[in-house]
């Protein structure tokens, strides 16, 4: 199979610690659509300071959404019980429908029901975050218009995958507008 981004491409943008594998095994309770799994274990999951891996956040913990969330938070809906959790990002937990391969942001301190599709698939996500993570290391010029570089940058994410910026509040905006208010 062939991907936007290469394994090469996202280790020379993450580094060694900075990208994590998933094995890729066979068995009757294995429920992760083939091109994701395929992408988990050939290219990977980011891991640096803007999006956490579930896979460095403490072991005993389950990747099953359903088991991450108490009675307190609210009641996840029953599609939502066999997603995994992939990590978190922007104040989120970015969930995986293993059947379909979308990916979800459950916002912190929303209601459990009001989560949104991130993604249209984990490949969508690492092209994006690998593009944000070369951006935002960028050196900028004190005469380059920060706003016009933002823009170029949603529109890469958007060209590959318009499911980000469909929402009014997406986490991808709240995070570029983090950064620009960072670099003024």
């Amino acid at each position: 199979m062939r991907f936007v981004i290469s394994p090469a491409e996202l280790l020379s943008t993450f580094g060694l610690t900075g990208v994590v594998y998933f094995p890729r095994y066979e068995s009757p309770d294995n429920q992760l659509d083939t091109r994701t799994a395929v992408f988990l274990s050939q290219v990977g999951l980011p891991h640096d300071e803007t999006f956490k891996s579930k896979a460095s956040v403490g072991q005993e913990e389950s990747i099953l959404l359903s088991e991450w969330f108490t009675p307190e938070d609210g009641t996840l809906s029953e599609e939502c019980h066999s997603w995994l959790v992939l990590g978190y990002f922007a104040a989120s937990v970015i969930a995986l429908d293993p059947h379909t391969g979308k990916v979800y942001a459950f916002g912190e301190g929303e209601p459990l029901n009001a989560y949104t599709q991130l993604h249209r698939d984990v490949e969508s996500l690492v092209h994006a975050l690998n593009l944000f993570k070369k951006f935002d290391e960028q050196e900028r010029d004190d005469q380059a218009d920060i706003d016009e570089q933002v823009e170029h940058l949603r529109a890469r994410i958007h060209a590959f995958d318009a499911t980000p910026f469909e929402d009014d509040q997406p986490q991808w905006n709240l995070i570029l507008d983090e950064v620009i208010e960072g670099i003024r």
